[in-house]
């Protein structure tokens, strides 16, 4: 954001020699058993030979080493469908293939695919590689096609019914977006999420009216619900209840850039004051009560009326004055967050994976972005593997508890 400048890394000194009478601090180092929890594919024993033994060695049992491994090699199946023929049917009779085969391409290659490519990061001609060279017999536009249309209505009413159950299970929301490229043509991604799930949306433009489509919001409909997001100009006038995160207020602080030494002082001094009010909130928030709501309100009053002598600084208070309202809703709402660090983190990934793909190319791809993005946050909140939840829907057996129930059951276990 513009904060921060370059690391001030410092040069390495060949041969340093640490000042006298230091001594370094050292802690007590404790070998960890890590192996506990280790699940045990098979079991090997190994014999003495009986030739080195003594006559009197005794047998002392078995002494246990775990030794992890991976082996990455094809599973090909080929199947033998039993077939009949009815002469006085005139009709053939075959067995089925079993639910999970769909394709030439089983479930768990597709699941392999699809988090390679999401969660890893992954490009498709590197996960093509990968697959060849192990013996899979692919080709890039059969990995494109895994990525963008397999099972692309069940991903898609998968990525509905997440953001439906989430609206419906939280009082508030966080909102953020962030530049795309779709089509070679500049888009953006919305992101709607709370602690429970994150949604995602490729569109062509991040007005007012696009956000209000993904809500489902009428022209002149607010939503019923509280809404965090920054002072962006296209999240005004759509939530009943619009609360602003106090992170990019006091960023607009941070950002100044004091000449005079005295100015910087003076901004110093008013940092300190608009952290302490900061940590003010925190306390508040784990223990609300109105005498504590109206000392912060006439605190809030206090700081954000002062006038420093330094103009920039004094034009920056007067706007965050305006603001008073969407930045103290948490004393009203105290299960409200501070700041809208949930969006920015869940927006990362995008930012991210758009670096090394770059956009997407078409509807079906935008479409697929939008899916796997949404499952793959939403699994990562609720500790689902995503792998083992897309290997699921791919072999279309759905055994593994829908994102959408865990969703409303971890609702209702948060609810007062």
């Amino acid at each position: 954001k513009g904060e921060k400048g370059k690391p001030n890394i410092k040069p390495s000194v060949p041969g340093s020699i640490s000042p006298p009478g230091f001594r370094k601090k050292t802690r007590k180092w404790k070998k960890k058993r890590k192996k506990v929890h280790v699940n045990i594919d098979r079991v090997v024993k190994l014999s003495v030979d009986q030739q080195i033994l003594p006559e009197d060695a005794v047998f002392k049992g078995y002494r246990t080493v775990t030794v992890q491994n991976i082996k990455f090699e094809t599973d090909n199946v080929e199947y033998h469908l039993e077939r009949f023929y009815s002469p006085g049917e005139k009709k053939t009779y075959e067995t089925k293939l079993p639910q999970e085969v769909y394709g030439e391409f089983g479930p768990d290659l597709k699941a392999y695919v699809i988090h390679q490519y999401f969660a890893n990061r992954v490009p498709e001609n590197k996960i093509h590689k990968t697959l060849t060279e192990a013996g899979v017999l692919i080709s890039a536009g059969q990995i494109s096609h895994i990525i963008t249309q397999a099972h692309a209505d069940e991903f898609t009413q998968e990525k509905d019914d997440i953001f439906t159950k989430g609206m419906e299970s939280s009082d508030y929301f966080h909102i953020d977006d962030t530049g795309a490229r779709h089509n070679g043509i500049n888009h953006y991604v919305q992101v709607i999420c709370t602690r429970l799930f994150s949604s995602f949306f490729i569109t062509r433009k991040k007005n007012k009216e696009t956000i209000r489509r993904i809500l489902g919001l009428s022209d002149d409909e607010w939503i019923d619900k509280m809404m965090m997001s920054d002072d962006a100009k296209q999240f005004m006038f759509l939530a009943v209840y619009h609360a602003l995160c106090w992170i990019h207020e006091i960023r607009h602080y941070r950002k100044i850039n004091p000449v005079l030494n005295w100015h910087q002082e003076t901004l110093n001094k008013f940092l300190d004051l608009l952290y302490d009010f900061y940590e003010q909130l925190k306390l508040y928030k784990r223990h609300p009560s109105a005498k504590q709501k109206q000392l912060l309100t006439d605190r809030f009053d206090e700081i954000f009326s002062m006038k420093t002598g330094f103009n920039t600084l004094d034009n920056r208070i007067r706007l965050t004055w305006k603001k008073k309202k969407k930045l103290l809703l948490v004393l009203t709402y105290p299960g409200l967050p501070l700041h809208n660090n949930p969006a920015e983190i869940a927006l990362r990934e995008l930012v991210i994976k758009r670096k090394i793909s770059y956009g997407t190319r078409s509807e079906q791809g935008r479409v697929a972005w939008e899916n796997m993005m949404t499952i793959m946050d939403t699994c990562r909140k609720h500790k689902v593997s995503f792998m083992e939840y897309v290997e699921d829907i791919f072999a279309g057996r759905y055994q593994m508890p829908r994102l959408s129930s865990l969703i409303l059951e971890k609702a209702k276990s948060h609810s007062p």
